[in-house]
């Protein structure tokens, strides 16, 4: 995907999450690093959400009339733990503070049982 690639209505769900990290910019999350090496690596994740601490769920509504994704979470669910491992490595050069799940964690935190090979990947930025 390339930031121009797809007008918004061809776009699937997962390229519009991506276009909203490539566009955030705040403090040490630089979006546009970000979307460079989350799409460099595809084959490590299968889905990836930039979002907000759940208790901070609605800021991001407080800030759309300026045109402010206000989030501070990525969320990556990695194909495997060897990936989720890399990925974690990676968010280290973002400067983000990364937490890998297991895979009871993850499936918790998904709300699925029988995971396999997935892993949750979290990058949090101040």
């Amino acid at each position: 995907m390339t930031s121009n690639s797809l007008s918004l209505s061809g776009a699937t769900v997962q390229e519009i999450q991506l276009e909203l990290i490539r566009r955030s910019q705040h403090n040490a999350f630089d979006g546009e690093q970000v979307f460079q090496d989350l799409l460099e690596q595809r084959d490590w994740w299968e889905a990836v959400l930039l979002d907000n601490h759940p208790i901070m769920q609605l800021i991001k509504l407080r800030d759309l009339p300026e045109n402010i994704w206000n989030t501070d979470t990525l969320y990556v669910l990695a194909t495997n733990e060897e990936n989720a491992r890399r990925l974690a490595e990676m968010g280290e050069e973002w400067a983000a503070e990364v937490v890998t799940y297991s895979r009871d964690e993850t499936e918790h935190k998904l709300g699925t049982g029988g995971l396999e090979h997935q892993r949750l990947v979290t990058f949090w930025w101040d």
